[in-house]
């Protein structure tokens, strides 16, 4: 019965050691992994020819690429649209520059009924 009472304490000493000592561990092998990639960065080796600018992170210029391309995507669209509403609107009858809205040439045509009762 002593061994089973002094296990559960033991355990968990051992596990708040082992998460000190592993977080250390960690922590400084993350550290000096980050100095090399800095000092390759300094020397040029992964800055793509020695450019005074630190380059951007991978996941940065990958969100910076996909920002771009919908960008450019988003852009041809739009000129799609315009162009399918230039066709539209030269089927139609009305010139490209034309903005033809019914609710406005009754307006206009209220407009010059009362220039002429005015008159």
């Amino acid at each position: 019965m002593s061994n089973r009472d002094g296990f559960t304490g033991g355990f968990w000493l051992g596990t708040l050691v082992g998460g000190v000592v592993g977080g250390i561990v960690g922590a400084t092998i993350a550290s000096q992994r980050a100095n090399r990639i800095d000092a390759e960065t300094e020397n040029g080796r992964l800055s793509g020819g020695g450019n005074d600018r630190r380059p951007l992170k991978s996941s940065r210029r990958r969100s910076y690429d996909r920002m771009e391309l919908a960008r450019q995507s988003l852009d041809a669209k739009i000129n799609d649209l315009n162009n399918a509403i230039d066709s539209v609107r030269s089927s139609i009858g009305h010139p490209p520059g034309d903005s033809f809205d019914p609710s406005l040439e009754r307006l206009n045509e209220d407009v010059k009924s009362q220039k002429s009762i005015d008159a």
